[in-house]
């Protein structure tokens, strides 16, 4: 088994700011959901954790190891498990997107995981740097990453493809529990 989780809620998902590789905190709700997928992870079989570089999947891995009796020091940080590079889209909202780069942002509507963001990347070169991890991170092992890197994960092993990625809906420490690289099982947070 592969356990992929989104990190808790950040305070950008709370301001609906796209932070990408923007570094930001946990929210208060954010810990109280690491909490929850920790309990919900107690009598899974976990051997390792690995994590994404950024403070909101980080804090989420070591409140998860607290919780399933996992050494905190052994926490792996993997950099390719960062989120997608928003580019010049990086940390604003919706709304400040449309105003200030509308051209842009409906190529980012028609286009959806196929856009590269200008200045940053595309689920392209996510799929290109977590694929090395993705074959040879070992069974038994806890993900603690983002959306986009969730999806091409997805992407990757074939579970999901262009007309079916969007379907999975990963909310903040949504649990996508993998076996023989197919979906076992979605254990939803709060």
């Amino acid at each position: 088994m592969l356990y992929l989780i989104r990190h808790g809620e950040s305070e950008a998902n709370v301001t609906k700011r796209f932070s990408g590789i923007t570094d930001v905190e946990l929210s208060e709700r954010g810990k109280k959901q690491a909490i929850a997928a920790g309990n919900r992870l107690i009598d899974e079989k976990i051997l390792r954790i690995y994590s994404s570089p950024l403070t909101r999947a980080k804090k989420t891995a070591e409140i998860i190891s607290s919780i399933i009796g996992y050494p905190k020091e052994e926490i792996i940080i993997e950099n390719s498990l960062k989120e997608v590079n928003f580019g010049i889209f990086e940390n604003m909202t919706w709304e400040e997107i449309e105003e200030e780069y509308e051209e842009e942002s409906q190529k980012w509507i028609k286009n959806k995981h196929e856009y590269i963001f200008p200045e940053g990347e595309g689920y392209k070169d996510i799929i290109k740097r977590i694929s090395s991890f993705v074959d040879n991170v070992p069974l038994n092992s806890l993900i603690v990453t983002h959306f986009g890197v969730i999806q091409s994960i997805l992407l990757y092993l074939n579970i999901a493809d262009s007309s079916t990625v969007w379907d999975y809906n990963i909310s903040n420490c949504d649990i996508l529990v993998l076996k023989n690289k197919k979906i076992d099982r979605i254990i939803k947070g709060n």
